[in-house]
């Protein structure tokens, strides 16, 4: 056995013994997702030399839910007959609801860009928001949602399709960038904001706050776009060619089903546990996840080195 063999071994052994407790009841399929039962915390001794392994469940909490009921089309076809959105919001709302600013998320990020007496836990934009920072709490309300097919509360490959009550998993539509924006600006009309002060975003974030004045210039007041981009390069383009795998589109985790991220699939589906991505109540695909995160970080850091010398 190799240490794969022996780390997967192990863990099914620790979630079989999970899921069978009495205490374990999950919500639906896509609860069980995590590896050692929803709410489980990992072996932090673990003797794994890589580490001890993450919890893939659904682990952040605080969100308030936007819930549009209405059938969805989207930009490569199809539609989401319903959707849901997780957000988060800090500062206050002025009267006439002009100081909004909407914080777009990089690829993976939660709505918890700050903490919340609903979830205390640091934000990954913790010191950049708050009285007297870069987003000022004192000026602005400031508003951050999880994407569109996302995995920590919006709707995305492990919610629930309405059709048969099963998760999506690898039938969740493709999403473009402007289908999570449009999304975005669902959420803005329902809070009664007819125009941002700022689009703000990183990244993948980047390229939401370019997206979100191209499609509403009337309702975006500035961009704000770090290491962001309106189009992909022809190296970048090049690069995802030759790392596609033929088949289904890429669902990383949980959560992604974008069409601008199947840089690393391949690795990916090359796990066994991978399983066309209906994994919901089996072992994720860990080792392959692993793979091929640390592959897209290399590629990502490399080129942004070349670009940047």
């Amino acid at each position: 056995m190799d240490q794969n063999e022996i780390r997967t071994a192990r863990l099914l052994e620790k979630r079989h013994s999970s899921l069978s407790s009495p205490s374990f009841s999950p919500d639906s399929s896509a609860a069980s997702y995590n590896t050692l039962g929803p709410s489980s915390s990992t072996d932090s001794t673990s003797d794994d030399p890589e580490g001890p392994e993450p919890a893939y469940a659904n682990v952040v909490s605080g969100y308030k839910l936007y819930n549009h009921p209405h059938s969805f089309p989207l930009d490569y076809g199809g539609q989401l007959p319903s959707f849901s959105l997780a957000y988060e919001t800090w500062g206050t709302l002025n009267a006439d609801k002009s100081n909004a600013v909407l914080l777009h998320t990089g690829l993976s990020a939660s709505s918890h860009a700050h903490s919340t007496p609903e979830n205390p836990q640091e934000g990954w934009w913790e010191k950049f928001i708050g009285p007297g920072k870069a987003l000022d709490t004192n000026r602005f309300f400031v508003i951050c949602t999880n994407v569109l097919g996302g995995c920590y509360g919006s709707t995305g490959p492990s919610s629930l399709d309405p059709s048969d009550g099963q998760p999506y998993a690898t039938r969740f539509p493709i999403l473009s960038i402007f289908d999570m924006v449009r999304a975005q600006f669902e959420l803005l009309s329902s809070l009664g904001i007819d125009k941002l002060a700022a689009s703000v975003g990183s990244s993948m974030g980047g390229m939401q706050s370019i997206a979100a004045a191209h499609l509403e210039p009337e309702r975006v007041g500035k961009i704000v776009s770090i290491s962001g981009t309106s189009r992909s390069s022809p190296a970048s383009i090049a690069m995802r060619h030759a790392q596609r795998s033929g088949g289904s589109h890429f669902h990383c985790q949980q959560c992604c089903s974008f069409a601008d991220c199947d840089s690393s699939r391949t690795v990916l589906m090359a796990d066994p546990n991978w399983k066309r991505g209906f994994y919901y109540d089996e072992l994720p695909p860990h080792t392959g996840m692993k793979l091929a995160r640390r592959e897209f970080i290399s590629s990502v850091w490399g080129y942004s080195v070349r670009i940047t010398n």
